[in-house]
């Protein structure tokens, strides 16, 4: 389904039709069907990428960190020279390599330590050469959809289930006669049989950090 396939479907379900003033304009339903695929994601980790430019990550020698994109919900795979690179808490580096941070040894990366700056990898040992990490990563959508022919990364036969959070969106709001929490309802539940419960963004953030010192997500 494109996007215009998305908002035609939304309006026959609901009954919005009204071409003059219709409950949800097409630019509020193009922001519920983005919004939609990014909570279909973050739910059913949908996206796996190998191949996209986030997915390769260029360092130089001496470099502390690399810059992990924020689209990149959780890295799978590391690869340097070839060789695999085993992601890390800062916890456990800690406890395995006392005082890693501040070793001035530079060799091949072997490993990428999470949970110590948001939004990047520290890098250890620290690069002696040039080189470029290789990723296998669980993502979000590459880019909104914006013009009326523009599809959802989802696999097709998932992307009728996205009208069902539009929908709910649309029941959600407040101050219109479209409101109604009952059927808000009904198009959540439909959306979750599909792609599942939503992860606070807490427990998201605990497994991005891999914070093994903590029994469990937080919230």
């Amino acid at each position: 389904m494109s996007l215009d396939d998305l908002i035609k479907q939304y309006r026959q379900d609901c009954f919005d039709l009204d071409d003059q003033k219709p409950y949800c304009s097409d630019d509020l339903l193009t922001i519920y069907a983005n919004e939609a695929q990014v909570e279909a994601c973050r739910r059913g980790q949908l996206l796996r990428d190998s191949v996209s430019p986030i997915c390769r990550i260029a360092f130089l020698a001496g470099a502390e960190t690399v810059d992990l994109d924020s689209r990149v919900v959780r890295i799978l795979r590391a690869f340097i020279n070839g060789q695999e690179v085993c992601e890390i808490s800062v916890d456990e580096m800690d406890c395995y390599h006392p005082g890693w941070q501040f070793q001035e040894r530079q060799d091949v990366p072997q490993r990428l330590v999470a949970g110590m700056t948001t939004g990047k990898l520290h890098l250890w040992p620290r690069p002696a050469a040039d080189g470029e990490l290789r990723l296998t990563v669980q993502r979000l959508p590459l880019k909104p959809m914006r013009t009326c022919m523009d599809k959802p990364e989802i696999r097709p036969e998932l992307h009728f289930a996205l009208v069902h959070w539009m929908l709910y969106r649309a029941y959600g709001r407040e101050d219109t006669d479209m409101h109604n929490d009952a059927k808000a309802a009904v198009a959540l539940a439909k959306f979750e049989a599909e792609f599942g419960r939503k992860a606070s963004g807490r427990n998201e953030e605990w497994v991005r950090s891999r914070e093994v010192g903590v029994p469990g997500p937080l919230a």
